[in-house]
């Protein structure tokens, strides 16, 4: 089965820069896991084409580019 790729907009890379190390190690497994299946792993439809998926201490927004293999990570946001 093919893997997708991720790519950060400018501001979501900003924003997954700024995430405290247990943060973004906890994004990076999602990360893993959504290569293999973007629309799996408790991810959950914002009904507008976009995804939400959640990591200890926040989520990312995402679109799916199935054409492409292509997640755009949109947002990071964190609490």
């Amino acid at each position: 089965m093919p893997s997708y790729a991720i790519r950060y907009s400018d501001r979501a890379a900003t924003q997954k820069r700024n995430l405290p190390a247990a943060h973004r190690a906890s994004l990076e497994v999602l990360e893993k896991r959504l290569t293999s299946d973007p629309y799996g792993f408790g991810a959950k439809s914002n009904k507008d084409n976009s995804w939400s998926a959640f990591f200890t201490g926040g989520f990312i927004n995402y679109v799916v580019s199935n054409n492409h293999l292509m997640i755009n990570v949109i947002n990071v946001a964190s609490s």
